[in-house]
């Protein structure tokens, strides 16, 4: 799978951004925040890295997730806001290219 070069730049800045401090061991309304950045950022490391891009199982786990992301990010702000975000642009953006 070829991932666009929107994907792979906005991956590349995830990968070497720094998890918020602070939000290791932080859950937000029963959402584990570390769990949550992992499950997403391995459907995407998937979609980035492998030829298959992403099976149906992770499609609907990067949906489900995307959900809890949404809810989330509105609870968020500053360092972590731009963090999440950018996770959920990443996750937005791989989801259209799959279905597209």
């Amino acid at each position: 799978m070829t991932a666009s070069v929107e994907i792979q730049e906005l991956w590349q800045q995830h990968s070497s951004a720094s998890f918020p401090k602070g939000y290791r061991d932080k859950g937000i309304n029963g959402i584990d925040l570390p769990l949550l950045d992992a499950e997403i950022a391995g459907c995407i490391h998937m979609y980035m890295h492998t030829a298959e891009g992403l099976d149906a199982r992770r499609v609907l786990s990067l949906r489900e997730r995307l959900i809890d992301l949404n809810n989330v990010v509105l609870l968020l702000n500053n360092d972590e806001l731009v963090y999440f975000n950018r996770l959920r642009e990443l996750a937005n953006l791989v989801l259209q290219e799959v279905d597209g």
